[in-house]
Order: structure tokens, then C-alpha cells, then sequence
């Protein structure tokens, strides 16, 4: 699963993907294996992109907004 909304806000950033790695001090090819969905972002890891986007975490992270409400309706 692609995170579409964490790939455009780095590119509404006007940052390139290896500049925000590098910045945030994640091993090469972190930040590609979150946005293709291979792993799953620390709670560390998510502050820190959305205070270098200067977006909120739910906004670069919304499906999973949406798989905590869905299990609320079983």
C-alpha cells in the first residue's frame, strides 16, 4: 500500500525524498520502504516527518484514521 499522502506532502515541501532521510537521520531507503508500505513508521518516526512537512500526523498518515473507526462498527 503506497502512502500517497505522506509522497505528496514531501513534494509539496519542496524537498527532495533523500533530503528528508537525511535530515531526520533515517538509514538509506527508510523513508522509501514507508511510503511503499514494506514497514511501518515508529511513533518517533511519524513526529519527526510531520514536524519537517509541517503536517499533521493524521494527515500523513490518514488510512489508518480510518482502520481504528471501521473496527468500531463490527
Amino acid at each position: 500500500m503506497t502512502n500517497t499522502p505522506l509522497k505528496v506532502a514531501i513534494i509539496q515541501s519542496g524537498q527532495r525524498s533523500y533530503e528528508v532521510e537525511r535530515a531526520l537521520g533515517f538509514w538509506p531507503g527508510k523513508l522509501s520502504k514507508i511510503l511503499s508500505g514494506i514497514i511501518d513508521p515508529s511513533i518517533e518516526d511519524r513526529v519527526a516527518l510531520s514536524e519537517i512537512l509541517q503536517r499533521p500526523i493524521a494527515n500523513l498518515f490518514p488510512e489508518e484514521l480510518s482502520e481504528l473507526t471501521d473496527g468500531d462498527n463490527l
